[in-house]
């Protein structure tokens, strides 16, 4: 039997939060990782970048390592007191055509993000620069925003937060995605038409319960 291969296209216009309920509430990054720019949506493969803290080499490097589409999740090296992207970075990361960056560290160039749309969640904005010496790390797994990341992963992105989905379940996480946004879609409609919420969530409740 062959295996359907699932690209990260397939979740789109899924929301964030519609994707992390069909996980079983998995996946999500802490909230203080946040949208940086004006971008409100961000959806890719992961490229894994971890950096000697304060210096910005590994992130500089994985701008031409990363593939078009790629979406660059970057471990700061524990500190948010400098950047590990920066303008210089988007310019060319939107020249490649990568989709995006998420990290647990901070960022700068503010200006610059959000005059070419470049999508980029992160844990602040910080003046303050780094070196360019230690090479880091690239395609290892990684802890962002208390999640694990693994090359290849899904990162999906929005307004609501950041959301992994493990490449190994990403089949089975698309699967109950599409039967949550049915779900969430026929209660909003319920609601609209003049349902209570106490109708909605014995409606909810009985299309969830387990066949038999």
């Amino acid at each position: 039997m062959t295996m359907k291969t699932i690209h990260a296209s397939d979740f789109a216009g899924y929301a964030a939060a519609t994707i992390y309920e069909a996980a079983g509430k998995r996946g999500d990054m802490s909230p203080a990782i946040r949208p940086v720019g004006d971008a409100c949506k961000l959806l890719g493969r992961a490229f894994t970048v971890r950096c000697w803290p304060s210096d910005g080499l590994a992130f500089m490097r994985a701008v031409e390592m990363a593939e078009p589409g790629d979406v660059l999740v970057i471990d700061g090296g524990g500190t948010d007191r400098s950047t590990v992207w920066g303008g210089s970075a988007t310019i060319r990361a939107k020249h490649r055509g990568l989709a995006g960056v998420v990290t647990n560290g901070s960022v700068r160039d503010v200006a610059t993000i959000r005059e070419l749309g470049f999508p980029v969640w992160a844990a602040g904005i910080c003046v303050r620069g780094g070196v360019a010496n230690h090479p880091g790390w690239h395609g290892t797994v990684i802890s962002v925003g208390d999640v694990p990341v693994a090359p290849g992963d899904i990162i999906t992105a929005d307004l609501d937060g950041v959301v992994v989905i493990a490449a190994g379940s990403a089949a089975e996480i698309l699967e109950k995605t599409r039967a949550q946004h049915e779900k969430e879609q026929g209660a909003d409609e319920r609601l609209r038409n003049g349902g209570s919420y106490e109708d909605v969530l014995r409606w909810y409740q009985s299309i969830s319960k387990p066949a038999g």
